[in-house]
């Protein structure tokens, strides 16, 4: 009887040391900290001049734990521990925090390397970093940010019909209340394609102006108009291909892609915050090349802000935008009629049933802004595979046999309806098809952008 007592007293200390040991050898998940950013600019240590009322923007690998998260969290100076207000984003894979901080005064933000996932996961390594307040002075300058990362993305409230997020890749923090920037004399503003890569298209403009000298003297922006699966809560989304069209997005909170841009391009134009800004340019390649040619017509930005001058870049679109139903014959270069083809002068190849934002404007001034703002065709001749061409339907067909071919068209019949009148001119990058960092990061795109921003 007591063998028996003993025996079992050894197999459930045994049990208790395996279970034990086999809890230990369960390796903890991880979580990452993907980007940290301070009022849009990248938190690194030592960073001066922060706005001290600052929103702090942290990204993670994975949804976090609320709780843990703000136990994990501290942000105090000598003199001071502010309060903090979390907002989570992304399914809690996004956390803005919003605080008032003293001015002038050194900060030291930690996050401990303890479990803050909602499934166990432990962030692999602390963080540290030390800040310091702006004064009450001004900031004039800082060095750009110069990558498609998510210190480069910014995100502000947009309101039209409704209020909701909308994001951004910009070199600058534009939205920053204490600056006055002394050195930003242009901006660019560089569309993405069909496939929403804003991030890529940052990088491919970036590579051009770093290439030239001109990244600290102008300001680049890439919009990203999200999906319903890409936004966050509170953000701005479009469904299909209608943002290329200046469509409502698809959210409760409707803006318009053309009154989005409208709304960044009036912050560029505060002569408060930017003294010194004169030129802004558009452009966008592809699907961001159609919507680059509505937009040169149909914004309201050029009229608004008659001290500063505009010009839209329009690379490798398919679709173009015709001020009548007459188009070019390719076999005699001449113009003609088309038949047999319904719905040919449907938005956005013509006028008819256009979209909100473009109603608000008849077609004869729409087409009399068409015809007067400065619009400059960037055609690649390249011959490689261009799987997103439509050759199918008959309203894509009548613009042209080839990618190139309705560029060709397009400004032939400028030439052709409006001699002597018009603004448009055509560029071709020699040996380049539908390749967007092909495009931007030409010879032929180069010293076009030094022509136009001085470099």
């Amino acid at each position: 009887m007591k063998e028996n007592q003993l025996l079992g007293i050894t197999m459930a200390l045994l049990l208790n040391l395996v279970f034990s040991c086999s809890k230990e050898d369960t390796p903890t998940p991880a979580i990452n900290l993907f980007s940290a950013t301070i009022n849009g600019s990248s938190l690194v240590d030592g960073m001066e001049n922060v706005e001290p009322d600052a929103i702090l923007e942290l990204v993670f690998s994975a949804s976090l734990d609320k709780t843990a998260f703000e136990s994990a969290l501290s942000i105090s100076s000598a003199s001071d521990t502010p309060a903090l207000n979390f907002v989570y984003l992304s399914q809690a894979s996004r956390v803005r925090v919003a605080m008032e901080l003293q001015p002038g005064t050194t900060y030291t933000l930690r996050l401990d390397d303890r479990a803050i996932g909602q499934n166990g996961e432990r962030l692999e390594s602390s963080l540290e970093r030390s800040f310091t307040t702006a004064g009450g002075g001004v900031i004039t300058s800082l060095p750009p940010c110069t990558s498609g990362t998510g210190d480069c993305l910014e995100t502000v409230m947009l309101t039209a019909d409704g209020t909701a997020g909308f994001q951004f890749y910009s070199s600058f923090p534009i939205y920053e209340p204490m600056a006055e920037w002394e050195d930003l004399r242009a901006a660019v503003i560089v569309v993405h394609g069909v496939n929403r890569n804003a991030d890529d298209y940052f990088n491919y403009l970036m590579s051009s102006l770093k290439a030239e000298g001109l990244e600290t003297s102008t300001v680049l922006i890439s919009p990203f108009f999200k999906t319903a699966a890409e936004a966050g809560e509170g953000e701005y989304y479009w469904g299909g291909n209608g943002w290329r069209e200046g469509q409502e997005s698809a959210n409760s909170a409707r803006i318009s892609s053309f009154g989005a841009v409208d709304q960044i391009i009036a912050q560029l134009a505060d002569k408060a915050r930017f003294p010194v800004l004169e030129k802004i340019i558009v452009t966008g390649h592809s699907s961001g090349g159609l919507f680059t040619h509505l937009f040169a017509a149909a914004n309201r930005s050029e009229g608004a802000f008659p001290g500063i001058s505009f010009e839209y870049i329009v690379a490798n679109s398919q679709y173009f935008y015709y001020p009548d139903g007459r188009r070019i014959d390719e076999n005699t270069s001449q113009l003609y009629i088309p038949t047999g083809c319904t719905g040919y002068s449907l938005w956005p190849i013509g006028f008819a049933i256009v979209p909100p934002y473009v109603s608000q404007a008849d077609e004869a001034t729409f087409n009399n802004h068409f015809v007067n703002r400065s619009v400059t065709y960037l055609l690649g001749n390249g011959n490689g595979p261009d799987g997103a061409f439509n050759d199918t339907d008959c309203f894509a067909t009548l613009l042209g046999s080839t990618r190139y071919n309705r560029g060709e068209n397009m400004f032939r019949y400028m030439e052709l309806v409006y001699p002597g009148i018009h603004r448009h001119s055509r560029l071709i990058v020699e040996g380049i098809g539908h390749d967007g960092a092909g495009m931007y990061q030409s010879a032929e795109f180069r010293e076009l952008l030094r022509g136009l921003l001085g470099g």
